[in-house]
C-alpha cells in the first residue's frame, strides 16, 4: 500500500463532496505519489493524497468519479459501527479471535492470565478484575497472538514470493490502524494491523501476501496484480471475506 515518505508533507487542504443530501469534508494532502489515492477511515472521515502540483479541480474531478464507491465505503463503516456495539469486557460478551467468536469469562484467580477454553476467552487476575484491567490483559494477549500468527503466515509465504524474484522484508511491525489493514514501506518493512488477528486466518494470508507483493511493486498496477494472483489465485475471495471484517 502507502510507503512511507522520507519528506513532511503540506497541512491538509479541505474540498466539499456532496452525496445525496450529504456534504462530507475531504482531507486533501499533496506530496510525491504519482498517482491520486483515496482512503476512507472507519470514524467516516476521507482523505485525498494527490500529486504535488494538482489542482483542486483534478482532485474534485476525481472525487465526483469515485462517489459511488465512496458512499458505498462510508454505509459499510456505518454499517459496521451499528452491527458491533461496543466492549465493555465483562462476563457473557462475544470477542472475536481469529474469525471465531468466543464468551468471555472473567474470574478472579491467583494470577492475570489470558487463554481460550473450548469455546470460551477465559481472563483471570488476581485482583478484582475491573473491565480496564480485563482490556489491557486482553490487548497484551491479542498482541502476542498477532505476532505469533503473523510471523508464522509470512514465512509460509516467502518461498512463493522467493519463487517469483519478489524481495524479502526487512521487518515486521504489528501496529493498531484505523482504516487499513496493513501496508508496506520502501524500507521493506511490512506493518500488520494488530486487530487484523481477530480475522480469518485466510484474511490475514490475504493481507500479508498482499503487502508481500508491494515489496516488489510498490503501486496497484498490472504487474501487481499479476503477482498477487500468482502467489495466491484465491485472493479476490480472501478480499471479499475481509470486507466484513470491521477494523477495531
Amino acid at each position: 500500500m502507502l510507503g512511507f515518505l522520507k519528506h513532511k508533507p503540506a497541512a491538509p487542504t479541505q474540498v466539499n463532496l456532496v452525496l445525496g443530501e450529504e456534504r462530507i469534508a475531504v482531507a486533501v494532502e499533496f506530496d510525491r505519489f504519482r498517482t491520486l489515492r483515496i482512503s476512507i477511515r472507519r470514524d467516516g472521515t476521507v482523505r485525498v493524497r494527490a500529486p504535488k502540483g494538482a489542482s483542486l479541480t483534478f482532485v474534485h474531478e476525481h472525487l465526483q468519479a469515485k462517489a459511488p464507491w465512496i458512499e458505498l465505503h462510508l454505509a459499510r463503516f456505518r454499517d459496521r459501527r451499528q452491527a458491533a456495539p461496543p466492549l465493555h469486557y465483562v462476563n457473557g460478551e462475544a470477542h472475536p479471535f481469529l474469525g471465531q467468536r468466543y464468551t468471555l469469562l472473567v474470574r478472579q484467580e491467583g494470577r492475570n492470565s489470558v487463554r481460550l477454553a473450548g469455546d470460551g476467552l477465559l481472563v483471570t487476575t488476581r485482583s478484582e478484575p475491573k473491565p480496564e484491567t480485563v482490556r489491557k490483559l486482553l490487548d497484551a494477549w491479542h498482541l502476542d497472538q498477532a505476532r505469533e500468527v503473523f510471523t508464522k503466515v509470512i514465512r509460509e509465504l516467502l518461498p512463493r514470493m522467493d519463487a517469483h524474484g519478489a524481495p524479502r522484508p526487512q521487518r515486521l511491525k504489528i501496529r493498531a490502524m484505523t482504516s487499513r489493514w496493513g501496508s508496506c514501506s520502501r524500507a521493506g518493512c511490512i506493518n500488520l494491523n494488530r486487530h487484523l488477528i481477530k480475522a480469518p486466518l485466510p484474511c490475514i494470508e490475504f493481507v500479508a501476501a498482499h503487502e508481500l507483493c508491494h515489496l516488489r511493486h510498490h503501486g496497484h498496477n498490472a504487474q501487481f496484480y499479476a503477482l498477487l494472483t500468482a502467489v495466491m489465485p484465491d485472493w479476490r475471495e480472501r478480499k471479499k471475506l475481509l470486507a466484513d471484517q470491521p477494523v477495531s
